[in-house]
């Protein structure tokens, strides 16, 4: 699963109101669940709603639950959504304010209301489609409600479609990672800050290569484990296997024709898979340390910038980087159109060409510091590796031609921009579970203007 928000679900009702025998229903249905661990407060006419409110958020303080990141606040009651507004500026954790609406109100439509009911509001519930459209067609000067969520749905989820929506709307705010309403598996990777991609093809006796290599990265420190993906592209191999479970967020990928030499094809379907922009890309022969990924995870990889490595020998000496070996920008390689699939079939070439594509579009390619470095595997070519043929020749006139492409008609040419000549199926997706969210940073929205500005400064 992806990070986990904790939640809890504070409900306000007005006393004998339509939002009290709605929850009375939906909490003897099936469609309820005591995991957000709602604390129900009925609202009477004669009591203070402060005084109310106040004894709530004290009680919810003083549980366990107030350790909790989210607080949802569900009510229909206006004073209350005010308070819940207010405590939701005020909270350094995330709240999220619902409304529950009888009927379609006429607001004003002035600075304070468009903040209270729209800004700060994330849920508008409306009980029909007469009262949808209704809101829809606001005359001017009254407020339309924003964030609008449609209760009574009869057509779409038959019967019981209120409750259904109830429960649809709950957990979209508080199970990234779920099962929807019209039973879709949802999921989010927020948490991914690396892709750590690579791919084989063995027709020989086993894949011990690969699995060897992810048995040692399973021993990597849990908090880098947490926020790395490890994405493996089977390019066709033609022996059976067994995927061993590991704790991991492993992504296993088969494509389904065996395409002698299909790199560049392998190379992209890790790329289509890679859950972060930042990439780690290379072949079964090669490792990379525990503290070369954390330090990877923990950097914003320039979008017109691609890494190279240098690589360490069993016997300790350091030597360059490998032409298969990248550290770069997803949605870079995506913009330029991946690796040349037309090199498929014969051996080499593509990855050569792929540099120069990049170049050719303005990437510079710069060497990462010494000491983040990738180790050379030693792997056993007889049992668990491929038997195919390295000759170069096949390839020598298409990349002439490519060559000549560019040299003469500019950039856009001497590419092929072909991928995806195959069909694929995802033999295994395992996730880590994470449980908690990641650290809250209530700045970075305002800092959008620097954002933006730097964009300006710099392109």
């Amino acid at each position: 699963m992806s990070y986990h928000i904790p939640t809890a679900l504070l409900v306000f009702v007005e006393e004998g109101g339509t939002l009290e025998n709605f929850w009375k229903t939906f909490e003897k249905s099936e469609y309820f669940t005591d995991s957000l661990h709602p604390v129900v407060r009925s609202v009477s006419i004669k009591e203070d709603s402060s005084t109310l409110w106040n004894r709530a958020v004290q009680e919810y303080e003083a549980s366990s639950m107030s350790s909790w990141s989210m607080l949802m606040v569900l009510t229909d009651v206006e004073e209350i959504q005010r308070f819940a507004v207010t405590m939701k500026l005020k909270r350094k954790e995330p709240t999220i304010v619902m409304r529950w609406w009888d009927e379609i109100p006429e607001l004003e439509k002035s600075y304070r209301n468009r903040l209270v009911f729209n800004r700060y509001t994330g849920i508008n519930f409306i009980q029909n489609k007469e009262q949808y459209d209704q809101n829809a067609m606001m005359p001017k000067g009254r407020l339309k409600l924003d964030n609008p969520v449609l209760l009574d749905q009869p057509v779409l989820l038959n019967n019981d479609s209120d409750m259904k929506v109830m429960r649809h709307t709950l957990f979209s705010i508080s199970e990234p990672d779920r099962v929807d309403i019209f039973g879709q598996k949802k999921k989010n990777y927020g948490e991914i800050r690396l892709t750590v991609a690579t791919h084989f093809y063995c027709n020989q006796e086993n894949i011990d290569t690969i699995v060897d290599l992810l048995e040692h990265y399973s021993r990597y420190n849990k908090e880098v484990l947490d926020h790395i993906q490890f994405v493996i592209v089977d390019d066709g191999s033609p022996i059976e296997y067994d995927i061993p479970k590991f704790d991991m967020n492993l992504t296993w990928i088969k494509i389904d024709q065996d395409i002698r030499w299909n790199q560049s094809g392998a190379k992209n379907l890790c790329m289509l898979y890679a859950h972060s922009n930042n990439v780690v890309i290379s072949d079964v022969d090669h490792l990379f340390p525990e503290h070369t990924l954390e330090w990877l995870s923990q950097r914003n990889i320039s979008h017109k910038r691609f890494y190279k490595l240098y690589r360490k020998r069993p016997d300790g000496t350091m030597t360059k980087g490998h032409p298969n070996l990248f550290y770069l920008s997803r949605a870079r390689w995506f913009e330029l159109y991946g690796m040349d699939e037309e090199f498929a079939g014969a051996y080499g070439a593509e990855d050569f060409r792929f540099v120069k594509n990049f170049k050719n579009h303005g990437t510079v390619q710069r060497y990462l510091p010494k000491r983040f470095y990738c180790e050379i595997r030693k792997v056993d070519r007889e049992k668990s590796y491929h038997s195919l043929v390295r000759d170069l020749s096949f390839n020598t006139s298409v990349d002439t031609r490519k060559r000549m492409e560019a040299d003469y008609f500019g950039a856009d040419f001497g590419y092929s921009r072909s991928m995806f000549n195959y069909t694929w199926h995802i033999l295994s997706d395992s996730r880590r579970k994470i449980p908690v969210l990641p650290p809250l940073d209530r700045t970075w929205r305002p800092r959008w203007l620097l954002r933006q500005l730097a964009t300006l400064l710099c392109g």
